[in-house]
């Protein structure tokens, strides 16, 4: 009996972010294995609208918290409470706001990352908050107590209005008035003064998110999700759910029958409306993904593809014989007439 194999790409940010240049963008690409498996396939909706929830799901997930999934990956002997995420971040001044920036224009160090950490400790242990700094961009704090609050995931925060993504609640107001004073020690300590003269972005904020109760380990960590596939990606949910699997840069390299790829290159290059290198990911994934998953199913090596696009909750299956539906012509997936479901 013939061994069937499956694949997934998870693709988040396909949803190009300003609808006015949208036609255009898509019109300066070519991408006729992609157009192919896009108008041939069956669509169906998703019940998650984010990329974090529909990669938990994938693990049997349904209630979780990102901070304390990642926070595993670092130590299970952390004292257990409330976790955040605590993103280092600059607030850009704009014409009549700021603007959230992260990563990959701060190029932090891991030895800035410990002194801001020691002076943020400093000020606030006393308090109740923990600071830590397991890697220069991921920094968690462990609050005094669960401030009941919405916050904003980071990937949403990004390139976003301040004000429009600040944490919201009964008790925002006080909470917000702490993360200004944060902010006030951040910008004046001597990493940021340094950062200044060597004409690098200052560090003068922290984007607080993804909260939840830690006790130490949340979960076993896996090779595989509950369908037994494999899952392969640099998002952090997959980092800290999935044992580690090498990256395949390209359809050829994949070891496994059943596999996931998760392939987020477009999201900041969306968030920072980067149009033309948001153009290029998706060339270089017709050659590396698309065409090679096209003619594999052609040929019968591959038994089904799924495209899953988590920012607008849509998912299309193809299978061989959907190639042979004549009546389904070929489109790219430019979403139009849709917003962003994931808002």
């Amino acid at each position: 009996m013939k061994t069937e194999k499956h694949l997934e790409l998870i693709i988040p940010a396909s949803l190009w972010p300003d609808a006015n240049s949208r036609e255009a963008i898509w019109r300066d690409v070519s991408l006729p294995s992609l157009a192919q498996l896009y108008g041939k396939g069956r669509k169906s909706q998703l019940s998650q609208t984010s990329v974090e929830d529909y990669l938990a799901s994938l693990f049997g997930l349904n209630d979780f918290a990102i901070a304390p999934l990642m926070l595993q990956q670092y130590s299970a002997e952390l004292e257990p409470g409330f976790w955040l995420c605590a993103d280092p971040i600059t607030l850009r001044v704009d014409r009549d706001h700021l603007t959230v920036l992260g990563e990959p224009y701060l190029q932090l160090s891991q030895n800035e990352a410990d002194a801001l950490v020691a002076a943020l400790n400093q000020l606030y242990q006393p308090d109740g908050f923990h600071f830590i700094a397991p890697t220069p961009q991921r920094w968690f704090v462990r609050l005094p107590s669960n401030p009941q609050l919405e916050f904003t995931p980071f990937e949403k925060a990004l390139g976003r209005n301040l004000n429009d993504v600040l944490p919201k609640g009964e008790g925002a107001l006080k909470f917000n008035a702490l993360l200004n004073e944060m902010q006030m020690l951040l910008y004046s300590h001597a990493v940021n003064d340094a950062r200044d003269a060597a004409g690098q972005l200052l560090i003068n904020s922290l984007w607080l998110w993804g909260g939840g109760e830690f006790s130490g380990l949340q979960c076993g960590v896996t090779s595989h999700d509950k369908l037994g596939r494999a899952v392969h990606g640099q998002h952090a949910v997959v980092q800290a759910l999935s044992a580690a699997h090498a990256m395949p840069r390209q359809y050829s390299d994949l070891v496994t029958n059943n596999a996931v790829v998760v392939l987020d290159d477009l999201q900041l290059h969306a968030i920072y409306g980067a149009g033309y290198e948001w153009q290029q990911v998706w060339q270089s994934w017709e050659s590396a993904w698309f065409t090679p998953a096209l003619n594999a199913l052609r040929e019968g090596s591959l038994t089904s593809l799924t495209l899953t696009f988590t920012d607008v909750a849509e998912q299309i299956t193809v299978r061989k014989s959907d190639l042979w539906r004549f009546w389904r012509r070929a489109i790219l997936p430019t979403h139009e007439g849709v917003a962003h479901v994931a808002d």
